[in-house]
C-alpha cells in the first residue's frame, strides 16, 4: 500500500509539472514565433522603403547589407521588385537574391492578389512584404530557409531544456517522496502492530475465559460454589480484558480528539501529595522506599483529572521497577517559569536502543510496561495526556541516576 501511494504521488506530481512545462514550453515558443516574424516583417519593410534605397546607393550595396544582416534574415537572399498597374515586374537585386522567373511570376502574381501586406508563400518558402507606389507595388521577398532552421534548433534546444528540468524533477520528486510518506508509512506500520500486539494481548484472557467455559459445562452437576476458581478466574480475565479495551479506545480517541481545552486552575502541589500517600501502602507492600520532594502553591490551569493520571502511571510505573529495596521518588520544581513533574526509579536502567521506543503502545521491553496495566499501555497514555496539556514528556536512564521521567509544563499554564 504504502509503495502504490507513493508510486501514486509521484505519478500525479509530474504529470502535473509537465502539464506546466508543456504549457511554458507552448508559449515561450509562440511568443519566440511572433517576435521572430515580427522581426522578419520589420526587415523586409525596411527594404522595400524609399529610404532604404537612398542609403543603400549612398554607403554601397555591401557596406549597408552587412549591417541589416539579422539572425532570422539573411540580408543576401532578399529580393525586391517593382510591379506596375499593368503587371510588369521590375526586379531590384538588392541583395543578391536569386529567385527562379517561374517561381517569382507566379508569387508575385500571388502577392498581388493576396489581401494581405505580410505573409508566408509556404509552397515556395519565401517571405514577402507588399507596399504601394506611385506605379503599382513594391514587394520584397525573403528565402525562409534560415527562418525556420533557426526556429527549429532554438525549440529543439528548449526542448532539451524542457526535457532534462523534467528528469531532474522527476528525481528530487523520487527522493522528496521518501521523506513525505515516512510519516505515513511510521503510521501504517505502528498500526499494524497495533493490531498485532492488542490481539495477542486479547488471545490470552479469552482462551482463559473459553478453557474456564469448557471446564464449567464439564461439571453441569456441581454447584456454584464447587467452580468458584473457575468462576473467579473467568471474571478476572474479563475484567482485564475490559482494562485493556478501556486504553485502547482511549489512545484511539485521543489521537483525533482536538487539544483539550482547559477546565480550570489545579492545585498540583496538593495533588501530587495525595497521590504520593496514595502509593505509600503500594510501595510498602513491594519492599520500595517511596520519597516526595514536593514545592508547595504550584497551581497550573490545566485539566486535573489528565494531570491526575499522569501522576498516577509515573508513580506506578516508578514503584513498580524500582524493585525489591529499591528508591521511587516524585520530585515538583517550578524553575525559569516553568513547571517539572519528575518520577524516578533506582531499578536497573532501560537499555539505551529502548529509550526511543519507550513511550510507543505494546512496547515489548518488560521495562517499558507501567504498573498495574501489564500491556505496555501506560506510558502511552502519558505522553497522549501530556500533549493534550501542551505539555513535554521526556525519559532518561543510566545506572548513576536510576530512571527519570520528567514532565514540564510550559510557561502559559503557570499561575
Amino acid at each position: 500500500m504504502i509503495k502504490k501511494l507513493r508510486k501514486r504521488f509521484v505519478r500525479l506530481s509530474v504529470s502535473l509539472i509537465s502539464v506546466v512545462l508543456i504549457m511554458f514550453y507552448i508559449f515561450t515558443s509562440a511568443v519566440l514565433f511572433f517576435r521572430i516574424t515580427e522581426t522578419v516583417q520589420d526587415t523586409l519593410k525596411n527594404y522595400s522603403s524609399e529610404k532604404f534605397f537612398l542609403q543603400f546607393f549612398d554607403l554601397g550595396s555591401d557596406s549597408y547589407l552587412s549591417e541589416a544582416d539579422n539572425y532570422a534574415i539573411d540580408a543576401r537572399s532578399i529580393c525586391v521588385v517593382d510591379v506596375n498597374d499593368l503587371g510588369s515586374i521590375g526586379i531590384l537585386d538588392i541583395g543578391h537574391g536569386h529567385i527562379d522567373q517561374k517561381i517569382l511570376d507566379t508569387s508575385v502574381k500571388y502577392v498581388v492578389d493576396s489581401n494581405y501586406d505580410f505573409g508566408l508563400i509556404m509552397k515556395y518558402n519565401l517571405f514577402y512584404y507588399k507596399t504601394e507606389t506611385v506605379l503599382g507595388y513594391r514587394i520584397a521577398f525573403a528565402d525562409s530557409s534560415r527562418y525556420f532552421l533557426y526556429l527549429q534548433e532554438i525549440l529543439v534546444e528548449d526542448a532539451g531544456i524542457f526535457i532534462f528540468i523534467l528528469l531532474v524533477l522527476y528525481f528530487l520528486v523520487w527522493q522528496l517522496s521518501k521523506i513525505l510518506i515516512k510519516p505515513v508509512q511510521r503510521a501504517w506500520t505502528q498500526q499494524q502492530n497495533f493490531i498485532a500486539d492488542a490481539s495477542h494481548e486479547l488471545k490470552t484472557p479469552l482462551t482463559v475465559i473459553l478453557a474456564n467455559c469448557d471446564i464449567l459445562s464439564a461439571h453441569k452437576d456441581d454447584t456454584v460454589n464447587d467452580q468458584h476458581k473457575w468462576i473467579e478466574s473467568t471474571n478476572e480475565e474479563a475484567t482485564h480484558m475490559k482494562e485493556l479495551v478501556d486504553k485502547m479506545l482511549f489512545l484511539a480517541k485521543s489521537e483525533s480528539m482536538k487539544p483539550h481545552r482547559v477546565n480550570g486552575e489545579v492545585d498540583i502541589s496538593e495533588l501530587a501529595t495525595k497521590l504520593v500517600l496514595q502509593f505509600e501502602p503500594v510501595a510498602y507492600e513491594a519492599g520500595v522506599e517511596l520519597v516526595s520532594d514536593i514545592e508547595r502553591g504550584i497551581i497550573l490551569k490545566t485539566d486535573q483529572t489528565a494531570v491526575n493520571q499522569i501522576i498516577h502511571i509515573l508513580l506506578d510505573n516508578a514503584v513498580k521497577y524500582a524493585g525489591l529495596g529499591g528508591r521511587a521518588e516524585l520530585r515538583l520544581k517550578k524553575k525559569n517559569n516553568a513547571v517539572y513533574l519528575s518520577a524516578k526509579n533506582t531499578g536497573a536502567p532501560i537499555p539505551e536502543e529502548d529509550l526511543p521506543h519507550i513511550f510507543e503502545r505494546f512496547y515489548r521491553s518488560d521495562k517499558a510496561r507501567t504498573a498495574g496495566s501489564g500491556y505496555g499501555l501506560g506510558l502511552a497514555i502519558c505522553k497522549s495526556l501530556a500533549e493534550q496539556q501542551k505539555a513535554n514528556i521526556s525519559v532518561t536512564s543510566n545506572e548513576r541516576d536510576g530512571t527519570v521521567f520528567t514532565v514540564k509544563f510550559r510557561k502559559k499554564f503557570i499561575k
